[in-house]
């Protein structure tokens, strides 16, 4: 059966000494032809069809390497992806645990299941342990499609448990808001307020939107690049309202021009030991968003569109913590 590497496709026929062809063709029907041809003159002890295997494209460096492949998918693949910072320093961590001269086609299931723990041995959540891991299946894909490796190794992955998050109480934001005023540093308690009330990503929403993004007198926020890809507008409350009329007055394309991520997450460190809360990170404030929606009633299909999910089994996740009808039959219990 034929089947496709790249943009060619392989044929794929063992003689009878043992030896395996693969020639190459253009197109699938070529290559099933040859197949056809070739196993019916095996059968017939004649002579193979003539084959031309056509060349992969050059990529101008030995993919046979680890190290090489890497560089080559964060060139090609990862670079511009508005994720990149997380791929590329996830695919990083992938070469510098099996070397760069590690020989792609020797990396066996079982040394992938060493890496996994390995990282968890560090310290990583599940979660972050399955980047690890898809970094290293995209590694292994594209080296699949240039011919490098015939099959990937099957590769497992940790069970994450979906319905536990992180939020923040009323008194955990106050003290929060309050640290970060002792401390003087007002883009983050400006920051924090916004990310609560509006349920936006960190860095990919919030700190690079600029003011045309913004409504008239700041009554609402279109974030236009989104993990979706699907633009979204919230409206602001009035907090979010007053403080960015007055970041207005001193900052330049938006509220938090010359934000520097660096700093904040050394910050974000010395916080949460200083106030003991080291599960939480910028995320847990989307999550304390969509958790004041749905404890407030707010129905499925509004938050799914709010905090902008691209499927309604993410906002479900949520809506297990939303008061139910049997807590007006637990007196039932009590009066025993």
């Amino acid at each position: 059966m034929a089947r496709q590497r790249g943009s060619l496709f392989q044929a794929d026929v063992r003689t009878p000494e043992g030896k395996r062809l693969r020639p190459t063709f253009k197109t699938r029907a070529e290559a099933e032809a040859w197949e056809t041809a070739a196993k019916l003159a095996i059968e017939q002890g004649k002579p193979l069809p003539p084959a031309t295997t056509i060349p992969r494209a050059k990529t101008g460096r030995d993919l046979t390497l680890l190290g090489n492949l890497y560089d080559h998918v964060a060139r090609t693949e990862w670079k511009d992806m508005r994720a990149a910072p997380s791929l590329l320093r996830n695919g990083l961590q992938v070469v510098e645990y099996f070397g760069r001269n590690k020989v792609v086609s020797e990396i066996t299931p079982a040394e992938a299941a060493d890496m996994r723990v390995h990282f968890a041995d560090k310290g990583l959540t599940p979660s972050s342990v399955n980047k690890r891991t898809a970094a290293l299946s995209k590694l292994l894909k594209v080296a699949k499609d240039n011919g490098i490796v015939v099959n990937t190794p099957r590769l497992r992955w940790n069970k994450i448990e979906q319905t536990r998050f992180r939020y923040l109480d009323d008194k955990e934001e106050r003290a929060l808001l309050a640290y970060w005023e002792s401390m003087g540093y007002d883009d983050l308690h400006d920051l924090t307020i916004l990310l609560i009330d509006t349920g936006a990503r960190c860095f990919s929403e919030m700190v690079p939107v600029r003011w045309d993004a913004f409504g008239p007198d700041f009554k609402s926020v279109t974030f236009w690049h989104t993990k979706t890809n699907k633009p979204r507008t919230v409206p602001l409350t009035k907090r979010c309202q007053a403080i960015l009329k007055e970041r207005k007055k001193v900052k330049g394309w938006g509220p938090f021009e010359g934000f520097a991520r660096g700093a904040m997450r050394s910050r974000w460190d010395t916080m949460r030991e200083a106030l003991q809360m080291g599960d939480v990170t910028p995320h847990t404030l989307r999550h304390t968003c969509c958790t004041r929606l749905v404890l407030g009633g707010v129905d499925v299909k509004r938050v799914m569109e709010w905090m902008g999910h691209s499927a309604i089994v993410t906002t479900m996740r949520y809506m297990q913590i939303r008061p139910t009808s049997l807590e007006e039959i637990v007196h039932v219990l009590e009066a025993a």
